[in-house]
């Protein structure tokens, strides 16, 4: 028995948290340089406020019913995603993070798995104030129909069975885990409409629209497991940091400001993940939608001698990469950095008048890196990274940093 717990509108649940007011009433939060509706309460969904809409377009539509508009608090998001992990790893030997907000656990042997995850989503609340959804089935594609009929139901905790056909025929083909809307259009054209229909629908006919990976996905609807549990998260072969402007950039400075930003944060993440960079890429692009500018993209890549965790390395190569395609008199809307060929940390494999091997210099990388993750950006930075930072994107409407600042911890008086 697998079990999927879905904090419910979880971005929205975070900030109600700290700001119980906010409850029943229409609440969004936007994505990045407040620009479209990534979460959503259910009251803001009865109004009518469609997912990813841009808030240009439904702004009048939130003044008028009084819709609470938030900007994204990351780091709160990620916090209280780390909190509700916690308690749902005290009651499952196995368990995977899926994402910011969906967890599988293995609850094989449970003799009652429906009243257990009954008492989890109780202590999830109850411990860190998220409301969660449990959806169980004997596969994980099943347990995600499962949560997908229980929020839709409002039943909290919903156990699906593949021979259940009610149920099966209540959820969309495009919204089964892993066929999406570009499939949905093929597989409706045979007839499949739901999850009952594609369960049922002959293997080879599936497979030939969408190869092994969704006739994998037909056998876990079927009841027939095919996707294991993974405790610890694959290595990533790649990694990409990148972020839209607050406003367009015309200045060098400020671009090399940005792009160093984002090697040192793209190189904690591998540090973070004990992986070395074999080689990096920098790209930068204007705003693609502003039919009244000059238009101009370009990326360029380079390959290390020998793979790399130093960020002083890695922000010096970005810096060079980001000359060799900068071209003045556009208006850049984004850039990023993305490390290539990631390996293992213990796979390093140094050349003889390499400068990182230098004792001291890898103490003193070590040393800052340390200071800057535990007392984040006031502790300790590059640099290159600069000070003022007017690129940076926009959250004029974020909420404080109540778990992961000290100055914005709540005061109770």
């Amino acid at each position: 028995m697998i079990a999927l717990a879905d904090c419910n509108n979880f971005y929205v649940s975070c900030e109600r948290v700290f700001r119980p007011s906010l409850e029943g009433r229409p609440v969004i939060v936007l994505s990045n340089n407040d620009g479209c509706a990534v979460a959503r309460s259910n009251e803001a969904k009865a109004i009518g406020i469609p997912m990813g809409a841009p808030f240009h377009q439904i702004k009048k539509l939130c003044e008028y019913n009084g819709v609470v508009v938030l900007s994204s608090n990351y780091e709160l998001y990620g916090d209280m995603s780390r909190r509700v992990v916690s308690v749902l790893a005290r009651f499952a030997p196995e368990l995977e993070v899926y994402s910011i907000d969906e967890s599988f656990l293995n609850l094989t042997g449970v003799p009652n798995p429906l009243s257990l995850s009954m008492h989890i989503r109780d202590q999830v609340k109850r411990w860190t104030g998220i409301p969660i959804s449990i959806g169980l089935g004997a596969t994980k594609t099943l347990s995600k129909a499962g949560n997908r009929l229980a929020k839709k139901m409002k039943k909290g905790c919903l156990i699906l069975n593949a021979t259940d056909e009610s149920a099966l025929n209540g959820v969309a083909i495009e919204d089964v885990w892993g066929v999406g809307r570009r499939l949905s259009i093929r597989l409706r054209r045979i007839g499949v409409r739901n999850a009952w229909h594609f369960a049922q629908a002959p293997s080879a006919s599936i497979r030939a629209i969408g190869g092994v990976t969704l006739e994998r996905t037909q056998r876990e609807l079927s009841g027939i497991p095919c996707l294991e549990m993974e405790e610890v998260s694959s290595p990533r072969k790649n990694t990409c940091c990148s972020r839209s402007f607050g406003k367009p950039v015309t200045d060098f400075q400020e671009m090399e400001e940005a792009v160093a930003n984002y090697a040192i944060r793209a190189t904690r993440k591998i540090r973070s993940e004990g992986s070395l960079a074999a080689g990096l890429q920098v790209f930068i692009m204007t705003n693609r939608f502003r039919e009244d500018q000059a238009q101009y993209s370009n990326a360029r890549t380079l390959a290390l001698d020998e793979p790399t965790d130093d960020p002083i390395r890695i922000v010096q190569n970005a810096k060079r990469l980001l000359h060799n395609i900068y071209r003045s008199g556009f208006a850049y809307k984004k850039a990023g950095v993305i490390l290539l060929d990631l390996a293992p940390a213990s796979f390093r494999q140094g050349l003889l008048f390499e400068e990182y091997q230098n004792p001291r210099r890898r103490e003193f990388v070590d040393a800052v890196e340390e200071v800057a993750g535990r007392y984040r950006a006031g502790g300790a930075f590059w640099g290159g990274q600069g000070i003022g930072k007017q690129w940076q994107m926009r959250r004029e409407m974020r909420t404080p940093g109540y778990t992961t600042n000290w100055d914005d911890i709540p005061v109770v008086r």
